[in-house]
């Protein structure tokens, strides 16, 4: 018993002498996640769609959808999917266009995930004409995805 309530009084007398000093065990304060924003001024109608994506207010770069594109500059081949990553600061841009009406079957995927920014990846498929199809753009760090934005309607 006077084991007891001397260990008592040791853990008494510690907590009291090192709140008296100030001595404070708390965790670190968490990193704030980046502010992600997806702006489009909406679907063209030729079916292509230019959507820009920003992190904490700053350009960070974009997804594009070129339905049928005549500009040997972005693909002479059928409609092509570019993402372009701006910014140095370890974040990836991708794209997955998927069916509309069918989200989980994809046409074409791209990213800069593993490139060093700035990035620019383009993804070509011949798609059906007028075929009706969504792209959702998304930031990604490393393995985790930071932020995605809506699906956005395109088509071929």
């Amino acid at each position: 018993m006077k084991n007891r309530v001397r260990r008592s009084m040791i853990t008494l007398t510690t907590a009291v002498m090192m709140s008296a000093a100030g001595v404070v065990s708390t965790a670190s304060p968490a990193v704030a996640a980046p502010k992600v924003s997806f702006s489009s001024t909406g679907e063209r109608a030729d079916g292509s769609r230019y959507i820009s994506i920003g992190i904490d207010g700053a350009h960070a770069g974009f997804v594009m959808w070129a339905a049928n594109p005549s500009s040997t500059e972005w693909s002479d081949k059928g409609d092509t999917l570019i993402v372009r990553d701006s910014r140095t600061d370890g974040m990836a841009i991708s794209a997955n266009v998927v069916q509309s009406g069918s989200g989980s079957t994809y046409l074409l995927s791209a990213s800069t995930s593993g490139l060093k920014a700035p990035a620019l990846v383009k993804r070509t498929k011949n798609a059906p004409e007028g075929k009706k199809l969504l792209v959702r753009p998304c930031v990604t760090k490393g393995s985790s995805i930071v932020a995605c934005g809506p699906y956005y309607s395109i088509h071929a």
